[in-house]
């Protein structure tokens, strides 16, 4: 590998000849260590920079340079423009052509064909030598003689320009052409030699020196073939800089200019026929540019180009490749710089021949603009039909002549609610017509079929989604000013598509509802709310609003009116809470504050906008009427009462309720109105009795009942209930016992947490029953049972008094015992008379290793606990239960574990002796 890489370097080493490595090479010593670099290049005596350059300041400005802001020396930003000099500073036009809205960017054309090449750009060896091709020392000459005999020979032309075979003698050939020399020699052939005959073709071609100068990457002395030409050269030396020429390429021979390549004949037409062959000693040399001018826009090369000088603004379009069928050729502009060096604008109609022939100055840059993306003279259908799109304008042209019939809309359209919106052409905004299709269809002949205009957009709504108008009401709002609100109105509320909609000419709250595609079932048609914002004096205003009454449907709606529409069923506060808002936030001293209160017995208690000669019984119909137990004969009143500087107080009123109190009663701001309940009115308490009862079931109960009077009600119990292990449980003891739990489950996942961050904490192995405790808790599910005797359930004088959601279950006699808890197999066994608490255990499997078997206790059959010092005493009876609780010591900071144990275990008999009825 080292002896590869030497060989790169060696190469490297011989710049005489310009001998460089191929590009995979050159790539494969950049990947080596830096290190390893130098030392390559310090051990055969070279400098780093001739194997990896360093680019130069005018070769990085070759292709993709971005203009900046301008500088009066050439960098690695652009090049300087001078007016006069032709040398342009493409930093300062790439500046002004990069803000113009697009940020497009140009760059000088022709300069990439230079892109990649980093070694030379080599001739080709094996094709045929020109006929014109000059002969000299080096080249190879192949003869082939046949005739009285047969021979080949290759001949090398001698550093005198000879060329020597013993047929023929020396013959000069320096300065010959190919086609020449051939003709000498087959003349000096046939003189010296009788009947031999010769065929001649060139060999190995020889190679020279020339040199490449000026704005080249590399300038230097190259050693090339022969048939090498002038692009061959600028090839070899890395191609032209951006400051370089490519219109005025020069080639000089002993001191005198031969010719000039024009690259741009090459790049533009596939001229080649200025490409002459080199020969030894030539110099390419490569001025400095020309003036440059820049194309950009609607064109199909935009870039800067160089000019050689006289060229029209008709000529530098041609050079961009002419005009894209986008452009729009009489408005475009041309940018130069003024005799006083300010920079401005002229308007150029490209269409006029005498613009098109506007001579080009150095630094022009000519912007072609495009057409207009706006269609004319169309209109526009979008939404719930099979053929939306765009449709051409005729005068006189309906909404149906785009809609068509209504076989050609999709399924389940919205035939009383269609939008135009139109465009005004000499203002740019836009404004909304609606219209209903139905009529439109029954109609088609009349204005209820709207004429169309151009730009119109017609939109058709589906009956079953949301109307898709988002950017209708988002330009709607943005057109919006001060002197001219939105033309938006809203509905909110028990509505099928509630939300914004374009206001249009003549729009009413029935023109709204249509277009929110009408209310919903259990809508209070007696009670909507309108709101309005009063432009004038700057505050909100409300109306009530009757949706049964015509004259109410018909009003007339303003920009940013908002309909509540409220459901007979559910309350009305939060809908309105942004109305009630702005009132609250718009009070003063000058404006009070607008509201109402109701509370008592109304359907919906709360806050209400005061209307305009607001009664009591607007206020009643507001909060959705009388409940079932609303007392009628009278009702009461607080009225804030000041005098506006120092004294406040409520006026405390009992008002007879009547047919006309509550419609005379005229509320003023900030009023109270309480409707008071009938006394001792309440619903229907229920208990539940399940079990071995005669009749059991849920019994309505009258308030102070007892349990044992209700058991009497149901006609006792059957002959195979068990009245010692009923079950009693109690709705609001439930709640309490599901509280502790969640409480109880909550520490536990903290603790956990915490164990999860404590080392060591759960080190003892106690992370398994931790995480089975807490399983149970997340599954457990409080019955909230009470322990009662068969005494408070058959006795009337020592029962207990009922409660609604109470329940007694009393279950049929059963000989078994539950062995419940940390037990290795919790099931229930057979009750065996003389059998004791231990025995039962045994029967489960006994305890497992989680179980704290010195807190077992045992639940007798009508829920009674029994732990302590009666534990070892106490007798197992048949519908008993054992429970033997789980170590606790993992959680010492659950001080709730034992009514949490407590809560499990009745739960857990309660559910097993309900499943088993």
């Amino acid at each position: 590998m080292k002896l590869f890489w030497s060989s790169i370097v060696l190469a490297l080493s011989f710049s005489a000849s310009a001998i460089t490595p191929s590009p995979t090479q050159l790539e494969q010593f950049k990947k080596l260590p830096k290190a390893q670099q130098e030392a390559l290049a310090k051990q055969y005596g070279i400098s780093l920079d001739s194997l990896i350059p360093k680019q130069s300041p005018s070769s990085s400005l070759d292709k993709e340079r971005e203009f900046s802001t301008p500088s009066e020396k050439m960098d690695n930003e652009g090049v300087t423009i001078d007016q006069n000099h032709g040398i342009v500073d493409t930093s300062e036009l790439r500046d002004e052509i990069s803000t113009e809205g697009d940020e497009k960017t140009l760059k000088l054309f022709g300069y990439d064909i230079f892109a990649g090449q980093s070694s030379g750009f080599e001739p080709l060896t094996n094709v045929p030598v020109p006929a014109e091709y000059v002969l000299g020392p080096g080249d190879e000459i192949n003869v082939k003689m046949f005739g009285k005999e047969y021979q080949s020979v290759s001949v090398t032309i001698d550093r005198n320009g000879t060329f020597s075979l013993p047929e023929t003698g020396p013959i000069s050939v320096a300065g010959l052409s190919f086609s020449e020399f051939k003709d000498v020699f087959q003349q000096e052939l046939s003189n010296k030699v009788i009947g031999l005959k010769a065929t001649v073709t060139m060999g190995a071609l020889r190679s020279m020196r020339i040199f490449v100068l000026g704005e080249v990457n590399r300038p230097g002395a190259y050693t090339v073939s022969s048939l090498s030409t002038m692009t061959h050269a600028l090839f070899s030396a890395g191609g032209i800089t951006g400051v370089g020429s490519l219109r005025n390429v020069e080639l000089k021979r002993r001191g005198k200019l031969i010719t000039k390549l024009d690259l741009y004949d090459m790049l533009l037409k596939g001229d080649t026929a200025n490409d002459v062959n080199l020969l030894a000693g030539d110099v390419v040399f490569v001025p400095p540019t020309g003036k440059i001018v820049g194309v950009e826009g609607e064109v199909k090369r935009p870039a800067l180009y160089e000019m050689k000088g006289g060229e029209s603004v008709l000529d530098v379009l041609n050079l961009a490749g002419g005009e894209l069928p986008t452009a729009y050729l009489k408005v475009s502009k041309l940018e130069r710089i003024n005799d006083v060096g300010a920079k401005t604008v002229l308007d150029m109609d490209l269409t006029s021949f005498s613009h098109k022939n506007t001579k080009i100055k150095n630094g022009d840059i000519l912007r072609i603009k495009n057409v207009l993306n706006e269609l004319q003279n169309v209109v526009r259908l979008e939404g719930h039909a099979l053929r939306t799109g765009v449709f051409s304008w005729k005068e006189g042209q309906r909404a149906l002549d785009i809609i068509g019939t209504v076989s050609e809309l999709k399924t389940n359209p919205d035939l009383d609610y269609a939008l135009i919106i139109r465009e005004e052409p000499n203002i740019k905004t836009i404004s909304a017509l609606q219209f209903s299709l139905k009529e439109a269809l029954n109609d088609p002949q009349t204005e209820k079929n709207p004429r169309l205009k151009p730009l119109d957009t017609v939109y058709i709504f589906s009956s079953e989604e949301k109307r898709n108008i988002d950017d209708v009401l988002s330009r709607l709002e943005k057109q919006a000013r001060s002197s001219e609100p939105a033309k938006l109105v809203e509905v909110v509320g028990n509505v099928e598509y509630p939300g914004m909609y374009p206001l249009t000419k003549g729009m009413t709250i029935g023109s709204l509802i249509r277009a929110s595609f009408d209310v919903k079932e259990y809508t209070d048609r007696d009670y909507a709310l309108l709101k309005r914002v009063n432009f004038a004096k700057n505050k909100v205003e409300f109306e009530v609003i009757s949706l049964k009454e015509p004259s109410s449907v018909a009003y007339n709606l303003q920009e940013l009116d908002k309909l509540y529409v409220f459901n007979l069923n559910e309350p009305r506060e939060k809908l309105i809470a942004d109305l009630l808002g702005e009132i609250r936030n718009q009070t003063s001293k000058e404006n009070e504050q607008s509201l109402v209160t109701i509370n008592g017995q109304v359907r919906f208690p709360g806050t209400y906008p005061l209307s305009s000669n607001m009664s009591a019984a607007d206020l009643v119909a507001a909060a959705g009427g009388y409940t079932e137990s609303s007392y009628l004969v009278d009702f009461n009143v607080a009225r804030f009462v000041t005098n506006g500087i120092d004294e406040s107080t409520y006026d405390l009123q009992t008002i007879e309720l009547n047919e006309n109190t509550l419609e005379t009663f005229s509320l003023e701001a900030k009023d109270s109105l309480f409707i008071k309940g009938i006394p001792e009115w309440q619903e229907a308490e229920v208990v539940e009795l399940v079990g071995e009862f005669k009749f059991p079931g849920k019994y309505a109960i009258r308030k102070g009942e007892s349990l044992a009077q209700l058991v009497e009600r149901a006609g006792g119990f059957n002959n195979y209930a068990e009245i010692k292990a009923s079950i009693f449980t109690r709705e609001y003891l439930r709640v309490k016992e599901q509280r502790v739990l969640d409480e109880a489950h909550e520490k536990m996942k903290q603790q956990m947490v915490l164990g999860r961050y404590n080392a060591g904490q759960f080190s003892d192995g106690s992370a398994g029953s931790f995480q089975s405790i807490l399983n149970t808790l997340e599954q457990a599910e409080a019955v909230g049972r009470m322990v009662v005797t068969s005494d408070q359930i058959t006795n009337v004088k020592s029962s207990l008094e009922l409660r609604d959601g109470d329940r007694l279950i009393v279950p049929r006699k059963t000989y078994e015992v539950s062995v419940l808890g940390q037990v290795y197999q919790p099931t229930t066994l057979p009750w065996i008379s003389g059998q004791g608490i231990d025995d039962y255990i045994e029967g489960a499997g006994g305890v497992n290793q989680i179980a704290e078997e010195g807190d077992t206790y045992l639940i007798k059959a009508n829920g009674r606990v029994v732990t302590g010092g009666w534990f070892e005493s106490a007798k197992v009876e048949p519908g008993d239960s054992i429970m033997v609780p789980a170590d606790i010591s993992p959680i010492p900071t659950l001080t709730l574990w034992q009514a949490v144990t407590t809560i499990l275990a009745q739960s857990a008999t309660t559910i097993a002796l309900i499943a088993a009825l």
